[in-house]
């Protein structure tokens, strides 16, 4: 069990290098990716003060491509942060994720070109319960978990959360966290809502 804990909290630590190394950077452009779509109706990902990625974003900045998206390190899902293109992480082919926008920055063009000053890592703390065969053996035992659920990056010009969750359809406004999505949040109001309060956080 030290054994285990001891590489989760190496593992943290890492993760927590990446996000300090987003200080500095500028953001010059950002793609949303979704699944493939067989409609031809394009898919939403605009809901004024959020935007829905869903497979995740990739973030083109003056040092490189940035990859902000879920996945199952921490488990269950939660965010992750890579430099380099999204490409190396999805299975992209003729009917698999694809770029959905943003076809106008909208809520990113203050903050398009803007430093980045600051990034702060939301850690959740959830209780898993006992895995149990169907003969009733208890393979392991209940245990608490720790992972990355946000992250709010402060530009000069303002801030962006990014969040590893599902909008509740057919509303979208309620959400279910952690998931196996990408929300990209730009309003503290939004984030209270969503049931991040912690004034760290959201400010």
């Amino acid at each position: 069990m030290k054994e285990a804990a001891d590489d989760l909290a190496i593992q943290r630590e890492r993760f927590e290098e990446k996000v300090a190394g987003l200080r500095g950077l500028r953001v010059t452009g950002v793609d949303y990716w979704d699944v493939h779509s067989y409609s031809s109706e394009p898919l939403c990902w605009d809901y004024g003060d959020w935007h829905h990625a869903v497979m995740g974003l990739e973030l083109t900045t003056d040092s490189g491509p940035v990859t902000i998206t879920w996945t199952n390190a921490f488990f269950p899902y939660g965010l992750e942060v890579f430099f380099d293109p999204i490409a190396r992480h999805l299975l992209l082919g003729d009917e698999g994720p694809q770029r959905v926008g943003p076809d106008r920055l909208g809520p990113w063009t203050p903050l398009v070109s803007s430093p980045i000053v600051h990034a702060i890592t939301c850690w959740e703390r959830l209780e898993l319960g006992p895995s149990i065969k169907a003969d009733g053996l208890v393979v392991s035992p209940a245990r608490p978990v720790h992972l990355p659920t946000a992250l709010r990056v402060d530009f000069e010009a303002g801030s962006a959360w990014f969040v590893a969750a599902i909008p509740q359809p057919p509303t979208m406004e309620s959400t279910f966290i952690p998931g196996d999505e990408i929300m990209v949040v730009f309003s503290a109001e939004k984030m209270r809502s969503m049931g991040y309060v912690d004034p760290q956080l959201v400010v």
